[in-house]
């Protein structure tokens, strides 16, 4: 599992790091479905990091309940901290008006606090999740669609953790500063 830790943080930072066009505009925005507040910023010319801060929804992962023996689906309302660095590919076909989301390549870190609400009991307060993902993200004039998904590696501070193939993230936020 360690080498896997590793060749995540390696691909996270090939995605990254090879810039081509501009993504200029920092963005502030009130997310709705997972409420909170997020902010991305440029760092490159295609590149950027955003921090998500809020209070979200979530599911269990199979292997960070193992201590009370719980089968089935189990949701939980916690607070939560996602990060992720985005590398953009298609920006010069939004530009033109081919396009009109934009699509990009992640490295997504995301940590969860204590539940609030929910019928997980698992074997840590904290869990945490990294991995690739592939999104998107619509603006529609203040309004912002974003969508992502990609396998992620999840874990607890127990040392419990495993690869939860195919995790997805979908939000809707208005825009409180940024490009229009």
């Amino acid at each position: 599992m360690i080498k896997l830790k590793y060749l995540l943080i390696a691909m996270g930072l090939i995605i990254i790091s090879v810039p081509l066009n501009a993504q200029t505009e920092k963005e502030l925005r009130l997310n709705i479905i997972n409420p909170g507040i997020a902010w991305e910023n440029p760092i490159g010319k295609i590149t950027t990091i955003e921090y998500n801060i809020g209070i979200g929804y979530n599911y269990s992962y199979p292997d960070l309940n193992t201590m009370y023996g719980e089968l089935g689906f189990q949701g939980q309302i916690a607070p939560f901290v996602d990060i992720q660095g985005r590398r953009y590919y298609n920006l010069d076909r939004v530009e033109s008006g081919k396009r009109k989301s934009k699509k990009f390549l992640a490295l997504r870190y995301l940590f969860y606090g204590p539940r609030i609400a929910g019928n997980v009991r698992t074997n840590e307060n904290y869990s945490m999740a990294i991995g690739p993902t592939w999104g998107f993200k619509k603006n529609y004039e203040r309004w912002t669609l974003l969508g992502s998904l990609g396998p992620i590696y999840y874990f607890d501070l127990t040392g419990a953790g495993n690869v939860f193939p195919l995790n997805f993230e979908i939000n809707f936020g208005y825009r409180l500063k940024g490009n229009l």
